[in-house]
């Protein structure tokens, strides 16, 4: 019945070559519980991902305590799952109801008194249509049958169960007699319900207001079964929250009442945290369609006929849990809080007929089968198969739920980028790409905002050589409430290929793009003439030997651009550039600079502290040769600062090459000539741009 698909050590040999039918499920429901997500696919067969502490995925003993990647529960057919605060309902094609998970109060309904970590079957009725579950802090359920009765078990002290009185029960119990019930909706004290005429029924507790003013003057503030609210029929959805209560009408308006705190009912004083017990309609544009959220943060969808085109949020954004592209994480101290709604930067274009909320974090369906979630990710809820170390949190939406194969590849655009490219051993990227496109890729990849900081290990390769990039596109770009380098962080990062030039020249920040890729060892930058940006662009890069900003002329930020590159040997720079300080920080591998193409009349001025810091760490500067221009010579023999560099000038070894196959002119660092290179010369003794072993001699190459 059961299996469990994970991932292999670092998930190396995990992806998938995305094109049109390459997506390995076709999802039909998704929902979630307090930090678990469950869906079905198109076939019927059961998976989930998340948090699995107590069993709730109904994986079985052994089975993980949390997890990023998609298990399969079960191969049967199912059609429904409601899930709650480490526990979970579940409802077969053939109307069976099972759980899985904690059993506090008896909310499994098994009536065994004990916790099942399988799926478990509730009885033997096969006539069960709809579920649902108190998620947050609570242990009460609910449920419809096909026959239009309602059945509650669980914690039942606060008449949340709708039974007449305070006590407990293991096993679904009839409530009263009526068949016409349709939906049923549970907050964490009390209950909500609509019957087939569209009258609203409600029941439980109302301490804070949730359930309007149905208790006023009886001295009681306990509903103890359900009552009518009102004497409207054109209600068609409700939504038990916490201590809130949601539902729209007919016409689309929603409606709200109970506590509100941080104006979660929204419309009120921002600071207002009274009871509200009047129903107030929520001003939202558009027809509401659907309705979720969590404990502190509301989630909503608009559209027409059920089909929901925009996503609005509003409440608490730690760990991104409103989808807007900012909030922070939840382990920083501060509480960022929208009191108005935002809209959830979801693809454009997308239809979607699902919404469901966990604590901090949101899925959606929509009508082709995708998931995209958002939000929290300390369990891997998010289903986007990042390691633990990885799971954090995503501020804006990416695609869930996605297993991969074994080919360790992943092609896509900037408008389908897929879940699971955190497993990715190589990408390549297709079409146009600009600062919002790198934006969704560096989330989607595991990069984060959050504490510790998260960075991929598992991408060696990133192939740009089929892109267009967008004017004035950044390689740094917005992640929560700070910034980040699209790559940075990609531990096992090797090779690059960069867009092609015309297209490079696009690109004006490749700020912290590399940063602490400390296995990259070679990219070719002689596209990037427009770049302004380098600061911190390759920090860290250990393992990088080679670096080539000959064409790079329009660098005026460089902080820290090469510090703690401890392998690098040669780095080539334009005739023009800024040179700040941590340049060369802890460059102790380094042996050649060459500006040969330096035009300037008077070499950078130096304080002696500055200039220091510039080679920060490096001790020895004779060791390293500084090629420029014959005329420039002097000058820097002359200053006292680069006078500590080994200054050479540039005849003989000026217009270095990277290009083998055009190479003649052959020099060694010294600028003395060995021999005229024939085309044709292996380039797998190439060490980096313009630098070959040829005979166990180090050389650098002119046309």
């Amino acid at each position: 019945m059961k299996k469990i698909f994970t991932l292999l050590a670092a998930f190396i040999g995990l992806s998938m070559f995305m094109s049109a039918s390459a997506y390995e499920h076709t999802w039909k429901f998704v929902t979630a519980g307090d930090g678990s997500t469950y869906a079905i696919d198109a076939d019927g067969s059961l998976w989930g991902w998340g948090w699995n502490e107590s069993g709730q995925l109904g994986l079985g003993a052994g089975s993980d305590e949390r997890t990023a990647v998609p298990q399969q529960i079960s191969t049967e057919k199912w059609k429904y799952v409601a899930s709650g605060q480490a526990y979970t309902f579940f409802i077969k094609e053939d109307g069976t109801l099972w759980a899985a998970g904690d059993n506090s109060k008896g909310v499994q309904g098994v009536g065994d008194g004990q916790s099942h970590k399988e799926l478990t079957q509730i009885g033997t009725d096969n006539d069960w249509k709809f579920v649902t579950a108190t998620r947050f802090f609570g242990h009460s359920a609910m449920a419809i049958k096909t026959d239009g009765t309602l059945w509650a078990w669980g914690e039942g002290e606060t008449c949340a169960l709708g039974l007449g009185g305070f006590a407990n029960k293991v096993t679904p119990t009839q409530v009263g007699t009526d068949t016409d019930w349709v939906e049923v909706s549970l907050g964490t004290t009390h209950g909500m319900g609509l019957k087939a005429d569209g009258s609203l029924w409600m029941w439980g507790w109302n301490e804070r207001g949730q359930l309007s003013d149905m208790t006023e003057g009886t001295g009681s503030n306990f509903v103890k079964t359900p009552k009518q609210f009102g004497t409207e029929t054109n209600w068609v959805k409700v939504f038990a929250v916490d201590r809130c209560s949601y539902a729209v009408k007919e016409d689309g308006t929603l409606w709200a009442w109970g506590f509100n705190i941080d104006d979660l009912l929204f419309g009120y004083q921002s600071n207002d945290t009274v009871s509200i017990y009047t129903p107030r309609q929520v001003e939202i544009e558009g027809k509401v369609t659907h309705i979720s959220g969590c404990e502190n943060t509301r989630i909503i969808g608009v559209g027409e006929n059920g089909v929901t085109t925009k996503v609005y949020a509003w409440g608490n954004n730690n760990d991104g849990a409103l989808g807007d592209g900012t909030g922070i994480s939840i382990d920083l101290a501060q509480s960022p809080i929208s009191y108005s709604p935002v809209e959830v930067k979801l693809p454009a274009g997308i239809k979607i007929t699902q919404l469901a909320s966990g604590q901090r974090y949101s899925n959606v369906l929509t009508e082709d089968g995708r998931i995209y979630a958002w939000g929290t990710n300390r369990a891997g809820q998010l289903g986007n198969l990042v390691a633990r170390d990885q799971m954090t949190f995503s501020t804006t939406p990416l695609m869930s739920g996605e297993t991969v194969d074994s080919d360790g590849t992943f092609t896509f655009d900037a408008t389908s980028i897929p879940s699971g490219v955190t497993a990715a051993k190589k990408l390549i990227l297709t079409g146009e790409w600009s600062t919002a496109g790198f934006q969704s890729l560096t989330l989607a990849i595991g990069n984060n905002a959050g504490f510790p900081p998260a960075g991929n290990t598992s991408i060696e390769e990133v192939d740009m050589s089929q892109i267009t990039v967008a004017p004035n596109t950044s390689m740094y770009v917005e992640l929560g409430t700070s910034m980040n380098g699209v790559f940075q962080g990609c531990r096992s990062l090797k090779t690059v290929k960069m867009p092609a030039a015309e297209q490079a020249a696009n690109f004006v920040s490749l700020r912290s793009a590399f940063q602490n890729c400390s296995s990259l060892e070679a990219i070719d930058l002689t596209g990037c003439k427009n770049v302004s940006n380098f600061t911190d662009t390759f920090f860290g890069c250990a393992t990088l030997k080679m670096a080539d900003l000959s064409n790079c002329e329009a660098i005026t930020s460089s902080e820290s651009l090469f510090d703690c590159c401890t392998s690098i040997e040669t780095i080539i720079l334009p005739k023009s550039i800024v040179i700040e300080k941590f340049f060369f920080g802890d460059n102790q591998a380094l042996r050649l600079i060459d500006w040969s193409r330096f035009e300037g009349t008077e070499v950078p001025q130096f304080t002696t502290s500055v200039f220091w810091d510039v080679f920060q760490y490096i001790n020895d500067l004779s060791v390293i040769t500084l090629i420029v221009p014959d005329a420039a010579v002097e000058l820097f023999t002359s200053d006292a600062n680069w006078s500590r560099l080994n200054v050479k000038g540039a005849t003989g070894v000026n217009n270095i090459t990277s290009d083998i196959n055009v190479a003649r002119d052959v020099y060694n660092f010294k600028g003395q000539y060995i021999t005229t290179l024939k085309p044709g010369v292996n380039a797998a003794d190439v060490l980096g741009n313009g630098l070959y072993i040829v005979g166990g001699v180090k050389m650098i190459i002119r046309k």
